[in-house]
């Protein structure tokens, strides 16, 4: 196994020990980086005998690709591992409303952890379980595929540039906070200047109840965007939709996010899965109302994606609605999510269900 190419202290030791010149190694993470290619052939800024003597040294990706799965608002990605697992990632794109075909922004869905601890009852990617948490160069490799991947879709924009991902969550193989370590280097170079050149308000972490890597977050001063899978205003109803969240009762979980919100001054994002008959209906809203109503704070109402692996039924747009409208009448500012991706098994929930079919 060969180590990547994008990892800067290997390269930089191999370097120095070859003399290679410093404004090669430059040349190296453009090409990565900027001109978004991920094979030797298309770094023609190197020499031909470079790219020759670098390819039998370093990997440029420690991903493949398996197979790529399309609808008009979404591509899914499955990669296999050197190990021989299988992860998704899925980019969202976000077309203009008001110009026909018009692409707004790309935003990028990808994978920390191999399957997911947290056995949410709605989620076929918890029907996994975990095999092991993804290094910062598997997490990495993601990007740089699926940058390529728009490259070559959709070339550049009206001032030239090149497109790529916008937005990057950290949301589908699953809990990002259990694997702080490589989500926290993965977050330095996707906020590098010279590597990806994304602002902290362009990346998201969606978290179950991990509250050791909230705090993590503020001690190291990592001021992202958090979108916490509430799913549920009241702590027995929530431990049966996730058990997991037996680890911590809702009032602790509230107590580190108002701390969150005073160190960043960022609202929290809360995601609340409508499943009829358990987590929608009035009493429900109302209790969710009392639960948020002074925090800084944004609900995301999710439409369940139904699978015949999982038994619950979707609350219909009309009960959407009305519990929308009582949290607005609370005071509270909410969306209702649009499910993209569902004819391609991408949406929220559905990650992973190939993997489970096949098993």
């Amino acid at each position: 196994m060969l180590p990547v190419i994008f990892d800067e202290d290997i390269l930089l030791k191999y370097a120095k020990e070859h003399k290679i010149q410093p404004f090669r190694v430059k040349q190296i993470f453009y090409e990565l980086f900027k001109n978004q290619n991920i094979d030797w052939d298309s770094m023609t800024t190197l020499s031909k005998d470079m790219r020759k003597e670098l390819s039998n040294k370093f990997d440029i990706l420690n991903l493949t690709i398996d197979k790529v799965l399309e609808d008009e608002q979404t591509t899914k990605f499955s990669f296999k591992t050197l190990d021989w697992y299988f992860i998704e990632a899925v980019l969202m794109y976000h077309w203009s409303k008001h110009v026909k075909w018009k692409l707004n922004r790309i935003t990028l869905c990808l994978s920390s952890q191999v399957g997911c601890p947290m056995w949410c009852a709605f989620c076929v990617t918890g029907k996994m379980w975990l095999k092991r948490n993804l290094t910062w160069q598997e997490i990495i490799s993601q990007v740089l595929y699926v940058n390529n991947y728009i490259k070559n879709k959709f070339w550049k924009k009206e001032d030239g540039t090149l497109r790529a991902v916008r937005n990057i969550v950290f949301m589908w193989m699953w809990e990002p906070l259990l694997n702080y370590d490589n989500l926290k280097k993965t977050i330095e170079i996707l906020l590098q200047r010279e590597r990806f050149s994304l602002s902290q308000r362009h990346i998201t972490i969606s978290t179950v109840w991990v509250i050791d890597g909230i705090k993590k977050l503020i001690q190291d001063k990592i001021g992202v965007w958090l979108a916490v899978s509430l799913h549920a205003p009241i702590q027995n109803l929530r431990e049966t939709i996730v058990p997991s969240a037996r680890v911590h009762q809702i009032p602790e979980l509230m107590e580190v996010l108002n701390d969150y919100i005073k160190a960043t001054n960022n609202r929290i994002f809360y995601e609340y899965i409508m499943i009829k008959w358990v987590t929608d209906g009035e009493a429900n809203a109302k209790a969710l109302v009392k639960l948020l109503k002074w925090q800084l704070c944004h609900v995301n109402l999710i439409p369940y994606n139904e699978n015949p692996l999982v038994d619950f039924q979707e609350t219909s747009i009309k009960e959407i609605q009305n519990f929308k409208q009582i949290l607005e009448d609370g005071g509270l500012t909410v969306t209702i999510r649009d499910s993209m991706g569902r004819e391609v098994k991408s949406a929220c929930g559905q990650l992973g269900y190939s993997s489970v079919v096949s098993d």
